[in-house]
């Protein structure tokens, strides 16, 4: 498994300074700015929800936090590493080695069983993982009697928790997560919350992006954005603070 990145004297897991992120309106078109200019961290054992209204830039953060997308302008370091400085298969080992990502759509593979699609990325990286390892993530969130089901015999909620056995069995130092709750009913995304809010703990963390006031709720801290910038940072809030927060 990975070594732990504050074992090597770093203080925080994710930061970014001064980002700012632009897209093109089309060919040719006027440049969009989507973030402008925020500076925010992560410290590890910490799990932070960003909440904001559509389109003020959530799930944009959250990519370029964890170096899916490139900055336009200012700096995004992870575990200690600048990632605009590094190369294409240097970004990719750090993300394999170190960060997990639970979306809201599963991205699991259709023709292997639950157990296989959560042996697959350690096997794709060539790391030990064994079948003790594989049954407990499953056991952990409560797939143990389906591991050997295909995604097309599990709920949307299975099929959800099977993508989170899948990054949990790595146990990556930061999991990001982008509204995993969005496309289950009420029961399904309670249980996969209570699973997400047992990652912060032995120094690993969690950013998670949501609409869902009660699950920004559970976060240490929440940072609300709003036209790109962050317009709140909310220390433990309760939901009637983050709802608060957003609309006024």
């Amino acid at each position: 498994m990975s070594s732990r990145s504050w074992e090597r004297g770093v203080p925080v897991l994710v930061e970014v300074e001064n980002l700012v992120k632009s897209f093109p309106l089309g060919r040719g078109g006027p440049v969009v700015p989507v973030l402008r200019g925020i500076t925010a961290q992560v410290s590890p054992g910490e799990f932070v929800a960003v909440v904001g209204p559509s389109g003020s830039g959530k799930s944009t953060l959250l990519y370029c936090m964890s170096g899916l997308e490139p900055a336009t302008a200012g700096e995004v370091r992870l575990l200690g590493r600048t990632v605009g400085s590094l190369s294409r298969n240097a970004l990719a080992t750090l993300r394999r080695d170190h960060i997990g990502f639970v979306f809201q759509s599963y991205n699991l593979i259709p023709s292997l069983t639950a157990r296989e699609n959560v042996a697959l990325p350690a096997r794709l990286a060539r790391r030990r993982i064994s079948a003790t390892e594989i049954d407990q993530a499953l056991a952990d969130v409560g797939l143990t009697e389906q591991a050997s089901h295909r995604p097309g015999a599990l709920s949307g909620g299975q099929q959800q928790r099977v993508a989170l056995a899948r990054v949990l069995a790595l146990r990556p130092d930061v999991v990001f997560a982008d509204e995993p709750t969005g496309a289950l009913d009420t029961e399904s995304g309670a249980q996969v919350l209570d699973l997400l809010a047992k990652v912060p703990g032995d120094g690993r963390s969690l950013i998670m992006v949501t609409h869902d006031l009660q699950a920004a709720a559970r976060a240490d801290r929440v940072l609300v954005l709003r036209d790109g910038v962050i317009h709140r940072e909310l220390d433990h809030p309760s939901a009637d603070d983050v709802f608060t927060a957003i609309t006024c």
